[in-house]
């Protein structure tokens, strides 16, 4: 299977020398009641660290979001997968 995802240049204000990126989190819309729980978790990572909360396992998104956790490691980004459940 081909590898589909790939990231381009980031916008200049992103790439300013003052701009600090700290976590982000990846969930799905359905969780979105809950985001304060998982704002909290990411805040408690390392600096740097991409959280992505995988959907159920029956979920078609599953794959989707373990093949962005598998690219964002490729290029070298700390990543910490949770399950819904």
């Amino acid at each position: 299977m081909r590898n589909h995802y790939h990231f381009t240049t980031p916008p200049k204000r992103l790439t300013r020398p003052d701009t600090r990126f700290d976590n982000f989190s990846l969930i799905t819309a359905n969780l979105m009641p809950f985001m304060s729980e998982y704002q909290a978790l990411s805040d408690r990572q390392p600096k740097g660290t991409a959280l992505l909360v995988l959907p159920s396992p029956t979920s078609p998104l599953r794959h989707v979001y373990a093949a962005v956790a598998r690219v964002l490691r490729e290029n070298g980004k700390n990543v910490r997968l949770y399950s819904v459940e």
